[in-house]
């Protein structure tokens, strides 16, 4: 059975490194600086992270975050994404959902228990997912924002396959105070709108049957394209007249996407924003944005 609504793409993870000096903040490559506009983040509660944000219309943000360099190493390598200080690339996406649930309350209790909780329990979430977890962090101006996140299963918050299953996020705080979408914020150099399209590399049948199977529970049913199989994934905003996102799981096909997804047996990235196909852009025309930096991969589509 689907959740219902869809779930939506809330945010991708970008990790990057860090300011060498206080107030530590993602050193931002140049293409991406002079692509897109950034919004300041804040530092998680934990105090092990900080982030700057490129917000889109569509209501998805691309996370750029890094570990703080002066964190307690200890600390980080128990962390969800601590493979260490030096950490980059994409490494996560994250969904959330419109409403917890059209399903009324079947108790007092249940008339009390938070958006994620009721999304847990609703879209069948416990073969795949823990139950969700309070988080936090304190924006550059002093405001707190809250929200809870439901982690795949798995030790030190699933940190073994974190970018091949999606975890969750759904607000406490208002989403505007998390999530602060403007026309200003959302206005980008290279044009970007949204999110067309993420890629997810996975080694082996086995491991895509098992890939398929739990975005299949997602989103529904995939579209198979030769090799590759398809899943729309919805917006937390409409843009322009596209349809969803799409998440695209396949096998390698080169030896740097070999490279890729190496030990782990997947990676995640090659991620597609669009724009509109004007200003002398083709339509169907893809940019690098990235460049050489050593980001993963950062396309703009024209459509």
């Amino acid at each position: 059975m689907l959740p219902a609504p869809l779930p939506s793409l809330d945010h991708l993870i970008l990790f990057l490194s860090s300011t060498p000096f206080p107030p530590y903040t993602p050193l931002i490559p140049s293409s991406l600086a002079r692509n897109f506009t950034l919004t300041p983040g804040g530092t998680h509660a934990d105090n092990l992270t900080t982030n700057t944000l490129i917000l889109l219309q569509d209501g998805c943000y691309i996370e750029l975050i890094t570990f703080v360099p002066d964190a307690p190493q200890e600390k980080i390598d128990a962390h969800w994404w601590g493979h260490g200080k030096k950490t980059r690339g994409w490494v996560d996406w994250c969904l959330t959902s419109s409403s917890p649930s059209p399903l009324p309350p079947s108790s007092e209790q249940d008339k009390h228990q938070s958006a994620a909780t009721t999304f847990y329990k609703t879209a069948g979430l416990h073969t795949s997912h823990t139950p969700p977890l309070a988080g936090a962090r304190t924006r550059p101006d002093g405001v707190r924002v809250e929200w809870e996140v439901t982690f795949p299963q798995g030790e030190k918050g699933g940190r073994d396959v974190r970018g091949k299953i999606p975890f969750f996020c759904h607000d406490i705080t208002d989403r505007g105070v998390r999530v602060p979408i403007s026309d200003e914020a959302t206005k980008h150099e290279c044009g970007a709108l949204g999110v067309r399209q993420i890629t997810v590399l996975v080694a082996g049948e086995e491991a895509r049957e098992e890939v398929v199977g739990i975005y299949t529970k997602l989103f529904g049913k995939g579209r198979t394209v030769g090799e590759e199989i398809l899943f729309e994934v919805g917006r937390v905003r409409g843009v322009e007249e596209w349809g969803g996102a799409e998440v695209v799981v396949r096998g390698s096909r080169t030896q740097e996407e070999r490279e890729r997804v190496g030990e782990r047996g997947y990676w995640v990235g090659d991620i597609v924003l669009g724009a509109k196909a004007d200003s002398g852009k083709e339509k169907g025309a893809r940019d690098r944005v990235d460049e050489a930096e050593g980001v993963g991969g950062l396309w703009i589509e024209y459509v």
